[in-house]
């Protein structure tokens, strides 16, 4: 399977989803409040008062079919919700409303779009004829691209708005009119409890809104499943220069706009877990989880691929200060039915698609299909990707075990990794990765990962064939031993893992354990024809292996067998040639 990390960004219509609930209605012909609960009157600079009309205390009332208030007072602001809509489950939602403008143009209207306390909400704010979609997170107010629009308004009219909340797009409709929309980042609200109104005064003392005929739908599909993963975006001016990885030292264009979506992705996962804050109390993005694992020797491997197994590490440091998750990672097959799995047991993914990594988040009603959050493109679906699921990686939150063994090689460099039963282990993952770029003729090599979860402590055996090869133990809290080697030639290494404490990495330069590896082969590959002659020379190899006092005795022995089994043995002279390349004494 070859893997490529090809960040660029497309932006593109999000895909419409069909209404498929009512949620709250309300035509205010009943002349009461019982379904609404005010959640805020107070002035600006004096929060214990409240706003105020012609000298008394300004309040929300239903009058002639209409919910609205009246203010004339200084700088001030009122909220009102509904008692009974909670949309923190719901992902995907729109609402629709008329709106009465008395008086004249020229004085603040509001309403809320997103409402989680006072400190934290979304709302639409409009005045004279311009129109602004507002935030505010943990009570600073937040930037948002394209997040303004106009209208032609006029005193004394009716208008009908249409306000869509799909997938983090946002998008404002006036009389069937669409007049802004917006692609959401972050930050992002804890958890969305509910949409209302608004009013207020500032500048201008005077404000008069009016709302009828209000409707909430929402927008999921019944058996869809959505987890609320927060939106980043790799080429947010916040990071997008900053330098991905070291890759001033292999590419004309080393910007995380250019290469961060795994990045990118890898942030996604982190937030919807809560784990938003480095050890250092600086906030968790993009540009500072780069900046970290670019400060560690296990950070990125291969030449620009991000090693997820050093970030899990970090979600071990992070969890014994701010007692978030730490986070297992494991590789698995790209199944769109291993997707869904993970996501059922409330655990986003990042997958992998030829030359780009995103986050899958959720699923349509079918489960045939990904919902996903994705760093460079604006896509709601895999599906618009239109192309094959390679892989995916599933972050498990646990308080356990991190060990790992995971070996980075060139394609050209032959390595087998054997444990103590004389078998490649069953759940060794082996796959491929390279990174490219589409803004220039220009990509990495590329790499071969071996990786192996859990492993037993036991001691494997590392067969290699040249060539430089990158080695990473993980021990269950997730501390890494790094055992990188350059070997010439054939060699083979005893791999001594130990889950509690650093592996450790040995060069085998006894010639007949070499010779018995060497058997092996030959007899897997046919030039030793019989069973009977691969067991009878392994036996007197493995005598030798171990008594050390009588190995001349023992290869002269070898070398006699050899001379009788020689219409068995096809390479015979391999064999002999071997064990004189090596000096008595090994």
């Amino acid at each position: 399977m070859i893997s490529l990390t090809l960040c660029v960004f497309l932006f593109l219509l999000a895909k419409p989803i069909q209404a498929s609930e009512v949620l709250f209605t309300d035509e205010f012909i009943v002349d009461n409040l019982e379904s609404w609960a005010v959640v805020r009157n107070s002035q600006h600079h004096h929060p214990e008062k409240p706003c105020f009309n012609g000298g008394y205390p300004a309040e929300w009332e239903v009058t002639d079919g209409k919910l609205g208030i009246n203010i004339n007072s200084g700088a001030c602001i009122t909220e009102i919700i509904p008692q009974n809509l909670d949309l923190s489950e719901v992902n995907n939602y729109e609402f629709e409303f008329e709106w009465y403008f008395p008086i004249s143009t020229h004085m603040d209207r509001n309403v809320l779009i997103k409402w989680q306390d006072v400190d934290n909400w979304y709302g639409l704010h409009i005045l004279d004829d311009k129109i602004l979609l507002e935030k505010v997170i943990a009570g600073k107010a937040e930037s948002l691209y394209n997040n303004w629009g106009y209208y032609q308004f006029e005193a004394d009219q009716n208008y009908d708005f249409r306000i869509s909340v799909i997938n983090d797009l946002i998008t404002v409709w006036i009389n069937d009119q669409q007049i802004l929309q917006t692609l959401d980042r972050p930050p992002f609200l804890i958890r969305n409890k509910t949409v209302g109104f608004r009013a207020s005064s500032g500048n201008i003392f005077q404000s008069s809104s009016w709302f009828d005929n209000l409707i909430v739908k929402s927008l999921d599909q019944d058996g869809e499943k959505k987890l609320s993963v927060p939106l980043y975006k790799q080429h947010d001016p916040k990071w997008k220069n900053h330098e991905y990885d070291h890759a001033n030292d292999w590419s004309k264009s080393p910007s995380i706009a250019r290469w961060g979506c795994a990045l990118t992705a890898m942030t996604m996962i982190l937030d919807y877990h809560s784990i938003n804050q480095l050890p250092n109390d600086q906030k968790l993005n993009p540009a500072s989880l780069n900046a970290w694992l670019q400060d560690q020797d296990d950070g990125f491997i291969g030449g620009g691929l991000i090693n997820w197994l050093a970030v899990t590490r970090l979600t071990k440091t992070i969890s014994e200060v701010l007692k978030t998750p730490t986070l297992e990672y494991e590789w698995l097959e790209g199944e769109i039915k291993n997707a869904v799995d993970e996501i059922d047991k409330n655990q986003p993914v990042v997958l992998q698609i030829p030359g780009h990594f995103l986050v899958g988040n959720g699923y349509d009603a079918s489960k045939t299909d990904l919902l996903i959050k994705d760093p460079a493109y604006q896509r709601d679906l895999l599906s618009q990707h239109e192309a094959d699921l390679q892989s995916i990686r599933s972050f498990k939150p646990s308080y356990t075990d991190l060990s790992y063994l995971l070996i980075v090689h060139d394609p050209e460099t032959k390595i087998s990794l054997i444990d103590e039963s004389g078998q490649i282990p069953a759940k060794l993952k082996i796959y491929q990765e390279y990174v490219k770029s589409n803004e220039a003729e220009e990509q990495t090599k590329i790499k071969i990962i071996q990786s192996l979860a859990k492993p037993e402590n036991e001691k494997y055996l590392l067969k290699t064939e040249g060539g430089i090869i990158e080695i990473y133990t993980y021990d269950t809290e997730g501390e890494v031993t790094i055992l990188t080697q350059e070997v010439i030639g054939n060699k083979i290494f005893e791999l001594n893992y130990d889950s509690q404490s650093k592996s450790q990495l040995i060069e085998i330069t006894n010639k007949f354990t070499l010779l018995r590896d060497l058997l092996k082969t030959l007899y897997e590959s046919g030039e030793i024809t019989t069973k009977y002659a691969y067991l009878k020379l392994d036996q007197l190899a493995a005598y030798a292996e171990n008594d050390e006092l009588n190995r001349e005795r023992y290869q002269e022995l070898i070398i006699k067998k050899i001379g009788d089994l020689t219409e068995f043995i096809t390479s015979s002279d391999v064999i002999i040639k071997h064990l004189r390349s090596y000096s008595s004494a090994g």
